[in-house]
């Protein structure tokens, strides 16, 4: 017998018995349904969160400490200086590197105006202020951008290898000065003094003032937009040169916050263990997003084999209905082994049979999630359930997955159907035709 044939019985076979096909088929599309629900919200809730690690390209940037590592527990200094920033310029996969010195300045004065306790940072010209992982993550940040714009320099213009004398100010410190008109304060000097309390018994150090040219002013979106006066490594030494009591201070201390970006997030390990290599300890938030991901194929993972789990109970449901349907169909199986069918056939027979069955519930169990897929998409979009917003989908049911599902439910049905397949062609010709 061909298998279109037992194919074409199978369903007719079915149709005969409708409650019985429609309760086993039940059991099957509960089951169906849950594996391709869980599957979907598992692959939902990962896709959702690596979009959102995609958004914090900050993972793509790797933070080198002035330090190498002695042994397992211990660190000492190790001075970053030009000839080592070049050298992490020069690694593979790098696509830019930052570095600064930071300080803090006493008084900052503009217009008869001041604020104390200033954060100063002051970059190395050569390289670039702003990384494009910040950049991106900004942009990407889309109340951020509606707040702030997505422009790093909202007045005024960037520090320029040669603004050795130049400043930015962030717009948190300017909104702190009562600055509001960011373009008119584009050229004005400004006065950062540093100095030392006064203690008594201790001789008095006269302070240090330093009066440079605001070149620009910071987007509050980015980190330099706020209370910190942004300027050359030159006039940071100036300062650090000025509380230690030293000369030469770039070249004897070096740089003590440096950053290296790497092109993508795949370079992050080997640029880092490049940079390690050197002989500098690093800090990369890449590991946590590895972790994360982990965790997460984990989740998904689990969630489905709840499915998997209800689905194979399901399956008890078609061994006890393809036995009813053997008890039933005795007679016919004498007949037709006394007409020439093989034990082959008859096992062929009742093994589509509940194959067939397993298509039928697995059909009903896709449709099913499927449309709860999309409601519950929809209810979670309307009410804004858990910052799911338009175009996220916490239920994401693939192709693939339905695909895979409909497989699988076919196979666990058609193996059910095995034991009583067998029963079947095992049965005697002659008990069979005596059957009633």
């Amino acid at each position: 017998m061909k298998l279109i044939d037992c194919i074409k019985m199978a369903f007719g076979d079915l149709n005969k018995r409708k409650l019985r096909t429609i309760l086993t088929s039940f059991g099957i599309a509960i089951g169906t349904m849950l594996v391709i629900l869980m599957s979907g919200l598992g692959q939902g809730i990962q896709t959702i969160s690596n979009d959102e690690m995609k958004q914090m390209d900050t993972f793509r940037i790797i933070t080198v400490k002035p330090q190498q590592q002695v042994n397992k527990d211990e660190t000492k200094d190790k001075k970053i200086d030009i000839s080592t920033l070049n050298k992490f310029k020069n690694i593979k996969g790098v696509s830019n590197v930052l570095a600064s010195i930071n300080t803090t300045a006493t008084e900052i004065s503009l217009d008869n105006k001041s604020a104390k306790k200033i954060d100063v940072k002051g970059s190395n010209l050569n390289f670039p202020i702003f990384s494009d992982a910040e950049k991106n993550e900004l942009k990407a940040n889309k109340k951020k951008v509606k707040k702030y714009g997505s422009k790093e320099i909202i007045a005024g213009s960037n520090l320029k290898k040669d603004d050795k004398n130049s400043v930015l100010l962030g717009q948190g410190l300017l909104k702190k000065l009562g600055v509001t008109d960011y373009k008119n304060v584009i050229g004005k000097t400004v006065s950062l003094t540093v100095s030392f309390p006064k203690i008594q018994g201790m001789q008095e150090k006269a302070p240090l003032t330093l009066h440079l040219t605001i070149s620009g002013v910071v987007n509050k979106g980015y980190s330099l937009g706020g209370y910190t006066v942004t300027t050359s490594d030159e006039t940071a030494a100036q300062i650090q040169e000025y509380y230690m009591g030293s000369t030469n201070y770039i070249n004897d201390k070096g740089y003590d916050s440096v950053s290296v970006e790497c092109k993508t997030m795949a370079d992050v390990t080997s640029v880092n263990n490049a940079i390690t290599k050197i002989g500098y300890v690093t800090n990369s938030e890449a590991s946590y997003a590895d972790q994360s991901n982990t965790m997460l194929t984990i989740l998904k993972v689990l969630l489905t084999a709840a499915g998997v789990i209800v689905l194979l109970v399901a399956s008890i449901g078609v061994i006890n209905t393809m036995s009813m349907a053997v008890h039933e169909k005795t007679k016919s199986i004498g007949i037709m082994k006394a007409e020439g069918a093989s034990k082959k056939t008859i096992r062929r027979i009742f093994i589509v049979q509940s194959g067939s069955l397993g298509f039928v519930g697995g059909a009903f169990g896709a449709i099913i999630a499927v449309v709860l897929g999309l409601v519950i998409n929809k209810v979670l979009i309307a009410y804004n359930v858990g910052g799911i917003e338009a175009g996220m989908k916490l239920v994401d049911i693939k192709p693939s997955i339905i695909l895979f599902t409909m497989i699988f439910t076919i196979v666990v049905a058609m193996l059910a159907g095995i034991i009583p397949a067998r029963k079947a062609a095992k049965l005697n010709p002659v008990d069979s035709l005596r059957f009633e």
